[in-house]
């Protein structure tokens, strides 16, 4: 009897030891946590930076471009301004929080900012382009949106591509954005005359205009000199019961989301070799120069499905053109990299 009592203590000893090891090295909690959520970005006064490229070239006013489109046509940069809101950083939960603007930078407005990588040196004036002047451009470029977030551990950003219908001031009031008096708008930055889109109530959200080289040949064989993107709101009617008087039938924001961003080494790039690579923008057989976001226009559809936008309904009836097409996180035309580069 002796030896088995010897024995069995022994190999409890043993079990124990084996099933506390390995609790202790599979289940740790610090471990686990350390594992699912890397340090990121602490949070506080935060600038976010964005870029105009083609390819790896930086774009700014009157750049000379190659390798444009389906024909890898040679261009200059024309126009180069895009309207940003609800910018948020999204912590290590998968919370997005949103960025406080800051209210006395003269390109931000409540939740929307204006990038403007050309600078209004890029406008000719002499130019009739159908737009009415209502406000000169504001002086300079900017490629920033400037805000804080409350402390906390970020690892993604997100943003969308538009101007709201309407956002909520310091009172809690709605102001409306995107329509709104032409000629007493909110803000300044709604003010910019040749992003007003009167035809449709509204604004441009995108505007980027490319002049290539040999201009652009339609199809009754006359000439332009740009081809034109412009993203904005259609099907636009007056509806009393919505802030600003208008309801659109086509939206067309879009939503831009990465899981992995760091506001202190990494920026957010609209590549223009990507947004314009279905086109041949030498050539345009539709009744606009380029793509004015029209549902009709054949040339709007290469670039609504590299911005993940629904050109048409999916089926008569379904009420869906103007819709984004995915969550935002698989972008063809934006992208992350690195300060600098």
């Amino acid at each position: 009897m002796k030896p088995n009592w010897i024995f069995l203590p022994a190999l409890c000893l043993s079990l124990s030891a084996c099933l506390g090891g390995g609790v202790s090295s599979s289940d740790s909690p610090s471990q686990s946590q350390s594992e699912t959520s890397p340090a990121g970005y602490g949070g506080g006064a935060t600038t976010v930076r964005f870029a105009l490229k083609s390819g790896s070239q930086p774009v700014t006013c009157n750049s000379q471009l190659s390798g444009i489109g389906a024909g890898q046509a040679n261009a200059t940069l024309a126009e180069g301004m895009v309207y940003v809101h609800d910018v948020s950083l999204i912590n290590s939960r998968g919370q997005e929080v949103p960025l406080q603007l800051d209210q006395a930078n003269k390109w931000q407005f409540l939740n929307l900012a204006l990038l403007d990588f050309a600078g209004g040196s890029c406008k000719d004036k002499s130019r009739d382009d159908g737009d009415t002047p209502v406000f000169k451009p504001l002086s300079g470029s900017n490629s920033e949106v400037v805000g804080s977030a409350p402390a906390d551990n970020y690892t993604g950003l997100s943003f969308k591509v538009g101007v709201p219908v309407s956002a909520k001031n310091a009172k809690g009031e709605d102001v409306a954005l995107n329509h709104q008096p032409a000629h007493s708008p909110p803000h300044p930055i709604l003010g910019v005359y040749w992003l007003m889109w009167e035809w449709q109530s509204g604004h441009r959200f995108m505007r980027i205009d490319l002049a290539p080289a040999g201009g652009v040949k339609r199809a009754d064989n006359s000439t332009a000199d740009r081809w034109a993107f412009h993203l904005g709101s259609t099907d636009c009617q007056a509806d009393a019961a919505i802030v600003g008087g208008y309801r659109c039938g086509k939206p067309n924001r879009f939503k831009v989301s990465f899981d992995r961003f760091d506001p202190k080494t990494d920026r957010v790039a609209l590549d223009i070799q990507s947004l314009f690579a279905g086109n041949d923008i030498n050539r345009d057989v539709s009744a606009d120069v380029g793509c004015r976001s029209n549902a009709t226009d054949a040339e709007c559809q290469p670039i609504f499905d590299r911005l993940g936008l629904r050109l048409n309904e999916s089926s008569p009836g379904a009420n869906d053109g103007g819709q984004p097409l995915g969550d935002g996180r698989d972008s063809r035309v934006f992208r992350v990299e690195k300060i600098g580069s």
